[in-house]
């Protein structure tokens, strides 16, 4: 059995990875998983989706609406280091500050 694959499909099986595609069933939301003729006749699942509905990948809806600081505003790291000198030490002409 051939498959018609258009320039966008992948090439290799979406389960294993490893074999070329030589099945296609049809997914839940509407599309065709491709896989290869092992995979197809297991029953065997997608392992990641590579085009996922917002159209990239491992981006869900739900850290969209965490944002990027989910946890409140940015804290401070466990270890700051040493204070910075006060007063801050004067430029030496000709000389870059260490």
């Amino acid at each position: 059995m051939t498959i018609a694959l258009s320039d966008t499909d992948v090439r290799v099986c979406e389960a294993c990875w490893a074999s070329p595609v030589t099945s296609s069933r049809p997914a839940a939301d509407g599309q065709r998983d491709l896989l290869c003729g092992d995979c197809a006749d297991a029953n065997a699942p997608r392992r990641v989706d590579l085009f996922p509905p917002l159209g990239i990948y491992g981006l869900s809806a739900r850290r969209i609406e965490m944002g990027k600081h989910g946890s409140g505003s940015p804290k401070m790291p466990p270890d700051p280091g040493p204070p910075l000198p006060n007063p801050p030490p004067t430029p030496t002409p000709g000389r870059p500050p260490v």
